[in-house]
């Protein structure tokens, strides 16, 4: 199912977070772009094709550096990436934190898996 991103927020802050200056500026780039293809529930598909189409059509060199980018943002944190069956997702941790969305749409992508969901409710009560 298709649908069109939507407007996001970063706030300001967001800038001196230490995981997002510990990766290269392409990550932070790739970063910015995957919140707005996130859905409400800040959860998107990690499929190689859409990313690139979406944040980087132009940019012939992305395709062999894509990997390396999203390793990079899942390191620190910043996303986690999962598979469900045969498929790749991704979603933002920290979603509900910092994005507030006035008329949410449910997903329809399947939500990580529960060891996930408890591996970032502890790191985030810390």
């Amino acid at each position: 199912m298709s649908r069109r991103p939507r407007i996001r927020s970063i706030k300001p802050e967001a800038w001196q977070d230490e995981r997002l200056g510990g990766v290269s500026r392409d990550a932070r780039l790739l970063w910015v772009a995957l919140i707005t293809l996130a859905d409400d529930d800040g959860r998107f598909r990690a499929l190689p094709a859409l990313i690139l189409g979406h944040g980087f059509p132009f940019d012939k060199d992305a395709p062999k550096k894509l990997d390396g980018w999203l390793a990079e943002l899942d390191h620190a944190g910043l996303i986690r990436l999962y598979t469900v069956g045969q498929h790749a997702y991704g979603v933002f941790p920290t979603w509900a934190q910092n994005q507030r969305i006035s008329k949410p749409t449910p997903s329809v992508l399947p939500a990580p898996p529960a060891p996930l969901r408890v591996v970032e409710e502890v790191r985030n009560a810390a």
